[in-house]
Parts: structure tokens; C-alpha cells; sequence
């Protein structure tokens, strides 16, 4: 969407005077919207912009500007429709019971199933362990604090990328409607079909 710092930073270069043109991968590098598309057009049109250099052509004031106008339309349409299709892909995954995002400690995605069919696991090596504080918290009404401390020091407790689980963290796990077979989307409460942890 229009706003990009770095394409901001760029244009106000060529309209200072700074630089006078642009080299790039492919022109949908520079614009997938219809402002920023605008702005590099009448920018090259106005020969403030004296080239645009990509791998396979050079884009010139002189040039017919109907063919820069749909290639950028083209990639300005293939964000449009990579959106929607995202969505349903989304839709259609909660529709089957699975929540899609990054599943919370305890589970696992899955990184090797078909996209759209791609379940979330119990975690073999932390599932057992946010059980089990789970099981404190539940049976033994420990406070949270003393449940962090217990997975942390006594039972080894890591997140994925080694680092300690915090308490904000923790806090959220026990108040998460995932462990208990349910998840929100999209304001919406939907029954999941991974293995509820209680």
C-alpha cells in the first residue's frame, strides 16, 4: 500500500534532484498500488525520471506509457488477488477446524502438509510439560509466578527458539481457548480439531 519509507525516501530523491533514475529487479518492485504506480509515471513521463533499468528492458520518458500503465496494473491486480486468495485459503482452513496461524507453545504447526490441508500437532517435546502446569494451576491452585519459576528451573521448560518463557507469556497461555479445543477468528469462536491439552 502507498507509504512505503523506503520508496518515499526514494521518490523524494528524483524530485530533489539527488538522483535521475531507478534500477530495479522488475517494475512490479516499484508499485503495487495505483498511487505509487502514478507517481513513477508521471515522474518518467516528465523526464524527472530519465531511466528505469531492469534485467530485461529499459523503461524511457519516450516510451509509450501504455504498456508501463499495464504492467503495472498487472501487478497492482496480482496483490488483489493474492489477498483474496489468502483469505479463502484462511476461511477455508478454519472451516475445517484448523487455526491458521502460529500455533501457541505445546503445539507444533505443520510445515510439510499440503497448503490448505496443513494441521497443527501437540509439540512431543513441551506439550507434557504445559500440561502439567496446567495441572497446577487447576488442581494445586498454584499462583502463575510460582508455576513459571517450577516449568522454568525444575522442569527445563524452553520455547521453541531456547528462550525462557515469560510471565506475560504464561499469563496468556492459561487464558488461551486453544488449549481447551476452540480458537477466535475473525471475532468468531470455532471448534478446533487439534488435541485439546484439558
Amino acid at each position: 500500500k502507498p507509504g512505503r519509507p523506503e520508496f518515499i525516501k526514494m521518490i523524494n530523491l528524483i524530485k530533489s534532484g539527488k538522483a535521475n533514475g531507478i534500477i530495479c529487479w522488475s517494475l512490479n518492485r516499484l508499485a503495487r498500488n495505483p498511487v505509487d504506480a502514478g507517481d513513477v509515471q508521471w515522474l518518467l513521463q516528465k523526464n524527472i525520471i530519465e531511466s528505469i533499468v531492469t534485467p530485461s528492458r529499459e523503461y524511457l520518458p519516450t516510451d509509450n506509457i501504455i504498456m508501463m500503465a499495464v504492467e503495472l496494473g498487472m501487478a497492482n491486480q496480482f496483490v488483489l488477488d493474492l489477498s483474496k486468495d489468502v483469505k479463502r485459503g484462511m476461511s477455508s482452513k478454519v472451516d475445517k477446524g484448523w487455526r491458521p496461524c502460529k500455533a501457541p507453545i505445546g503445539y507444533v504447526n505443520d510445515y510439510t502438509g499440503l497448503k490448505g490441508e496443513k494441521k497443527i500437532f501437540i509439540d512431543k517435546d513441551r506439550f507434557d510439560t504445559i500440561r502439567k502446569m496446567w495441572d497446577l494451576l487447576l488442581s494445586k491452585e498454584c499462583p502463575v509466578l510460582e508455576i513459571l519459576d517450577v516449568a522454568t528451573n525444575k522442569w527445563g521448560l524452553r520455547q521453541a527458539n531456547g528462550l525462557k518463557l515469560g510471565l506475560t507469556a504464561t499469563y496468556k497461555i492459561f487464558t488461551n481457548k486453544f488449549y481447551y479445543g476452540e480458537f477466535d477468528w475473525n471475532g468468531e469462536t470455532f471448534k478446533g480439531n487439534h488435541k485439546p491439552m484439558i
